[in-house]
């Protein structure tokens, strides 16, 4: 017979919904990290992001995420030892005057902008043809013509002066102005319907208009005019120019300034992509279709890469 207290098979140790909603609440607190320290080792697969953040990122957080509320329910006091032992780390930390809750909150707060702000590398380019009428694009990058050169002055210096004063790579900087005065400007303008028309950059100048092939000459020939490295790459459909920014580290430079300096309107949380060459320099999209360098490039092949 059962008594008013009587604890029927089961239900005893089962967690109230209290303590699951806690258990889950210290797991994503704990997950978000331990997902940042592995992601740099999670391996490109070229999936759509969603918000954002890759999908790859997205199951290894899942994963985590998984993984920490099993051993919380497996092992819950040795779990929950560990917390606390980490919590008493930090106070002791605390009086010391080394790192204290502020720091925590603080750099919490980093890692969740860094759910977004973050640099996805591109699948590297394999097995490419032929740049079709390589010659012909070269040409129409005429970049020392002066028109050419007056014009890319001007739209390097037209924003962003006070920032290229104070940045080492200050040409990297003035690049991004010229991306900035092109693609603020530029309008769409289709081709003859018989052929491919290639306009040299000098042309272009005056009229900021025409299609991709268009745009992608006038980038690169400002760029150049100044002293930039530039690249065309060429997909089945599209063509739109890359910018080089270095190694590692100059990508965490041009990522810190795209996004906390000269474009924080349109990259403040924004995945930037790259592509690397086999020498490990660090290829960023101008596209004319993007607000801002480094967004995500065109869901299509890529066929010939042009280096100007």
């Amino acid at each position: 017979m059962e008594g008013p207290n009587t604890v029927k098979d089961g239900e005893a140790g089962k967690p109230t919904l209290v303590q699951r909603a806690v258990n889950v609440l210290v797991a994503l607190v704990i997950a978000l990290p331990a997902s940042l320290a592995l992601w740099p080792f999670v391996p490109v697969l070229g999936l759509p992001p969603v918000a954002g953040i890759g999908l790859e990122r997205l199951f290894v957080f899942l994963i985590v995420l998984s993984a920490i509320l099993l051993l919380m329910r497996r092992w819950p006091v040795p779990f929950y030892g560990a917390v606390v032992l980490a919590l008493a780390v930090v106070t002791i930390f605390a009086f010391l005057g080394r790192y204290g809750l502020k720091d925590v909150f603080t750099d919490y707060g980093q890692m969740l902008g860094n759910l977004r702000e973050s640099t996805e590398a591109l699948p590297k380019v394999k097995e490419l043809r032929p740049f079709k009428r390589a010659e012909e694009v070269r040409a129409a990058i005429n970049y020392t013509d002066p028109v050419v050169r007056s014009f890319a002055v001007r739209a390097a210096t037209t924003w962003f002066t006070e920032e290229a004063e104070q940045e080492p790579d200050f040409t990297l900087v003035q690049c991004f102005s010229i991306f900035k005065v092109i693609n603020n400007g530029w309008v769409y303008v289709s081709d003859p319907m018989d052929d491919e028309y290639f306009a040299k950059a000098s042309e272009s100048v005056g009229l900021l208009a025409g299609d991709c092939d268009d745009h992608a000459v006038l980038m690169a020939a400002s760029i150049k005019a100044i002293g930039g490295s530039v690249r065309l790459v060429r997909t089945t459909q599209h063509i739109y120019p890359e910018l080089n920014v270095g190694n590692a580290e100059g990508m965490k430079r041009a990522a810190f300034l795209i996004r906390r300096v000269l474009f924080p309107e349109q990259a403040r949380h924004a995945a930037l992509y790259f592509h690397t060459d086999a020498d490990g320099n660090h290829w960023i999209n101008l596209d004319y279709t993007r607000h801002y360098p480094g967004g995500e490039v065109m869901d299509e092949k890529i066929v010939g890469i042009l280096h100007v």
